[in-house]
């Protein structure tokens, strides 16, 4: 590793992805390796030979491209991905140059596929995705706040964006994280009274093969803080026989006087107890003599 490292080729290469839409593909199948133990069809398919064309050169020219994918079994005809355009992409290597001008290079690499209103370039896609995460709260400081904030936001804006969009195309990434139900899926299955209408899943049958797209059996539902206290089961028991009182009510059934959360909080020191001087607990007992046998 040390004597020949691993180097970029790429640099800033989030910002240098280009929008691919698919025209067509080929499965192609592996041949199966006897000696090995034997894997099932859709392992052994997932590559895939895939047409695509520049989004934006979509009426303009008819330049296409065909290229191996590892993500090419979950694309269809119609579907828009992301990718690096190695034709045109200026490299930082040397050797990497090279190796595309003796044409060792293929000319666009596929990173992932996009899902939903990101695919057709909506402009509310961010707010119209079926989960969401969790964040921090974050107070920025004073000194932080200069000119450059706003520049710094929109930074923030699309580091967040793309990492959305990761988790969105990756189920792996997405086993260690937590994706709670969005606002809007929420609304949705409110006035839909079941969910009928939520289209977060309707092509569910027709994408057998995606197995990355998020499902709604993985989303949680979010945590609401802002409820009130919990309703009291008045006279309930549980299956040991446990009842249940509301806060100050078993101490006022046995006559002890009781203060609340908030009245202790501003209780002040004159009104807590006072330790009594010359009476020792015990004290008695300490000055009387015993007689052992």
């Amino acid at each position: 590793f040390w004597r020949d490292p691993i180097r970029p080729v790429i640099t800033a290469a989030r910002s240098r992805l280009t929008r691919y839409v698919v025209l067509g593909k080929e499965p192609v199948v592996l041949e199966r390796n006897v000696s090995k133990k034997g894997t099932s069809r859709r392992n052994r398919s997932k590559l895939a030979v895939v047409t695509l064309a520049k989004e934006e050169d979509l009426g303009i020219n008819d330049v296409q491209y065909e290229e191996r994918s590892n993500v090419g079994y979950l694309l269809r005809s119609g579907d828009v991905c992301e990718g690096y355009d190695l034709k045109e992409i200026q490299f930082v290597d040397d050797d990497a140059e090279e190796a595309r001008s003796s044409g060792k290079l293929p000319d666009v690499v596929v990173v992932r596929k996009l899902y939903g209103g990101v695919a057709t370039n909506e402009a509310d896609a961010a707010k119209k995705r079926i989960f969401t995460l969790q964040r921090l709260d974050v107070d920025v400081a004073e000194d932080l706040k200069s000119r450059s904030a706003k520049k710094d936001q929109e930074m923030e804006d699309i580091d967040e964006e793309d990492f959305l969009r990761e988790v969105e195309a990756d189920k792996e990434m997405r086993r260690n994280m937590n994706l709670y139900k969005s606002e809007l899926l929420a609304k949705k299955k409110a006035e839909d009274d079941g969910g009928e209408g939520v289209d977060a899943n309707e092509n569910e049958d027709d994408d057998d093969d995606d197995d990355q797209q998020v499902r709604l059996d993985e989303l949680l539902d979010g945590l609401v803080l802002d409820d009130g206290p919990d309703k009291v089961m008045e006279g309930a028991t549980d299956a040991d026989g446990m009842q249940y009182y509301e806060e100050g009510d078993k101490a006022a059934k046995d006559g002890i006087a009781y203060s609340g959360r908030d009245e202790a909080r501003q209780m002040e020191n004159k009104d807590a107890a006072v330790p009594v001087s010359g009476n020792v607990f015990g004290k008695e007992y300490m000055n009387k003599e015993f007689k052992f046998i």
